[in-house]
């Protein structure tokens, strides 16, 4: 007899929980209803009266939470390839930034999300932590596909392609704040660009915001060596301890990058609960060096995952990230125990939303929280023989072996199309798309 029918149930295959116990189903399901997770374990558990609107036959496959990108630039894909082979200071003076200046509207910022948002759902990601401009159009893109994300209006000293001033930005991170209070996908952060070229009063007030909000502040954070350079030759301190200083560093705040710490700066980081997001591929890209990612583990310090913009990256596969990251740390430590495959694993999932403070609704399967799910096709040469789930996925996965992407209890890619909008639609949009030099 049915007693209760739900909207959907993924049963018959190996379920990676990444709950505090890393528990792994063999043959499991997963239930879902109204956009959570509703049950959670062996399929001959599921309840007898339960019905469901939609199956999907698991046999032979895994699902896992999808990956928490935690720093990003989406609407970047429009310059991907621009301006490669050079310092993150010349890239961004001589190529980026006059670029920004004569190409970003709202129309550009929302194909440039939307092509972004379409690769990182390809490889496995639901959500990103943004920080550009027009963010309303980023939201909007990310709305049509299904995506959430966490949107950051770029606040910087000087004039940005979306207001002229830092007090304008401020203003606009408050309009969007009540704009999404409510919204099932989309999110705010107050998002001030790096220590160099936000002031003291920008710092103060960004941070302020964050905390009358109680939403997350984003800042790039000791990513070169010339950012260390210019902030003891301004301010006599390290850019960690500038931020300290003015009460930036919080357990709201996520710090991406953060190359150059020392140990002082660690401590600081320590004390004020602030996460570190990690982003290797982009600082392997520009040449900007490694981060400390066990010295800050062994801090107690929250690392996660992003991968920055697609024009410094230049992809947006959390997959790839997740595997450069693992190899990167046993290189820089040549010391090959350094990093284990389940800790990058969760450095791509729920340490992202422990950073962001949403791990109570994300970043694992688990009963009660948002039901944002991936389905992996193990069924490719590179996986055979498969000893053990994390490591294949930490060292032999592919992008290409995420086969459904679930946000929010809605299936947005099935068998590797997606079901929100036209693809070709915005593959044309961007072929057309002609930059202004």
């Amino acid at each position: 007899m049915i007693l209760s029918e739900f909207d959907l149930i993924l049963s018959g295959g190996q379920i990676l929980t990444l709950n505090e116990q890393m528990a792994v189903i063999a043959e499991g399901a997963v239930c879902v209803d109204q956009g959570k997770i509703i049950f959670v374990g062996a399929t001959s558990e599921v309840p007898p009266g339960w019905s469901f609107r939609k199956r999907v036959n698991l046999a032979g496959k895994i699902v896992m939470p999808t990956f928490f990108n935690s720093h990003n630039h989406a609407a970047m894909s429009i310059f991907r390839g621009l301006g490669n082979d050079l310092s993150l200071n010349d890239w961004l003076n001589h190529f980026i930034w006059p670029a920004e200046r004569r190409n970003i509207s709202p129309d550009t910022v929302y194909l440039g999300t939307m092509i972004s948002a379409m690769e990182m759902i390809r490889s496995g990601s639901s959500i990103f932590a943004d920080m550009y401009f027009f963010e309303e159009d980023v939201a909007r893109a990310c709305e049509e596909i299904g995506m959430r994300v966490i949107l950051g209006e770029g606040i910087l000293d000087f004039p940005t392609p979306n207001k002229p001033s830092p007090a304008e930005v401020m203003n606009h991170t408050r309009i969007l704040f009540d704009q999404f209070r409510n919204h099932p996908l989309v999110s705010v952060a107050v998002a001030a660009h790096s220590p160099y070229t936000c002031s003291p009063d920008i710092i103060r007030l960004a941070a302020e915001l964050s905390e009358e909000l109680d939403i997350p502040a984003n800042i790039h954070l000791a990513e070169s060596h010339t950012e260390i350079r210019t902030m003891r030759e301004r301010y006599g301190k390290t850019p960690t301890r500038y931020l300290y200083d003015l009460g930036f560093l919080s357990p709201r705040a996520i710090a991406h990058h953060g190359i150059y710490l020392d140990s002082e700066d660690m401590d600081l980081i320590m004390e004020t609960h602030t996460s570190i997001a990690t982003i290797p591929n982009s600082n392997m890209k520009l040449g900007s060096g490694i981060c400390p990612v066990s010295e800050l583990q062994k801090r107690g310090i929250n690392v996660c995952l992003g991968t920055d913009g697609p024009a410094s990256n230049n992809n947006q596969s959390m997959v790839r990230d997740l595997q450069q990251l693992a190899r990167i740390q046993k290189v820089a430590h040549n010391n090959p125990t350094i990093l284990t495959a389940t800790e990058v694993i969760r450095m791509a999932t729920i340490n992202g939303a422990k950073a962001y403070r949403m791990n109570e609704v994300l970043g694992s399967v688990e009963t009660g929280k948002q039901a944002d799910l991936m389905i992996i096709n193990p069924d490719q040469p590179h996986w055979y023989p498969r000893y053990d789930t994390f490591t294949t996925i930490a060292y032999s996965m592919q992008s290409e072996d995420v086969e459904t992407v679930i946000v929010n209890g809605r299936i947005i890619m099935e068998n590797r199309r997606f079901t929100q909008i036209d693809e070709e639609k915005f593959l044309r949009l961007i072929r057309k798309l002609k930059l202004k030099h």
